[in-house]
């Protein structure tokens, strides 16, 4: 018997329009399985009609089944995957009932593995975000910084204006070493005064 879960796994998009038009909360209704035609729709890769139903009629791309799996837990393919993620703002780091992430659940299963690698991908770059969003000092790539002497510091650092020259001697009247972060901090100045920004005109210039 037809229906509109049935319809949404076939990418019956008429079908599914259909018992939508005669009961809109459907959209995020639920089988006795606690699944949804999101998920069928997620789940058999039919994406014009997953964004009609999130876009158009009000469908939650978040929304549990009765595990706590959510629509990107079904995703077979990358294309499913990204367009859950990136378009209709599918949350990859849900966990479900069992505290296990989606990525982490296909990588269980060991079915789909470039949608694994796709997940994973996404993990690894907000680490990498938060790192340079905990360190916002952080000295451009390729400047290696470490806390020494000014007097080392002015040996291997000479100052270019007279800007930067008041900046060193102001710390060099103090006694002790350079801290870390006011090292780093002069350091990035220079470069990106004296190196980078003269890079990027010359780019510019040849443009």
């Amino acid at each position: 018997m037809m229906n509109i879960w049935i319809a949404a796994s076939d990418g019956n998009t008429a079908q599914v329009l259909s018992y939508l038009a005669s009961n809109p909360a459907l959209v995020n209704g639920r089988d006795e399985n606690g699944y949804t035609p999101i998920h069928a729709a997620a789940s058999y890769g039919h994406l014009d009609l997953l964004r009609k139903l999130v876009n158009e009629h009000g469908g939650n791309i978040n929304i549990r089944d009765e595990d706590g799996d959510t629509p990107l837990f079904t995703a077979e393919t990358v294309e499913v995957a990204r367009c859950i993620v990136e378009e209709l703002g599918g949350d990859w780091t849900h966990q479900n009932d069992e505290g296990v992430t989606a990525v982490e659940a296909i990588e269980m299963d060991d079915t789909y593995p470039l949608v694994a690698a796709y997940l994973r991908s996404l993990t690894s770059k907000e680490t990498t975000r938060q790192g340079v969003a905990a360190d916002p000092g952080s000295p451009p790539k390729g400047i290696a910084v470490n806390v020494r002497s000014v007097d080392e510091a002015m040996e291997e650092m000479e100052p270019v204006d007279e800007e930067f020259k008041r900046k060193i001697e102001e710390l060099a009247s103090r006694p002790g070493e350079f801290t870390q972060e006011e090292l780093r901090q002069l350091v990035t100045e220079v470069v990106h005064k004296h190196v980078l920004e003269p890079e990027e005109r010359n780019v510019r210039t040849k443009d």
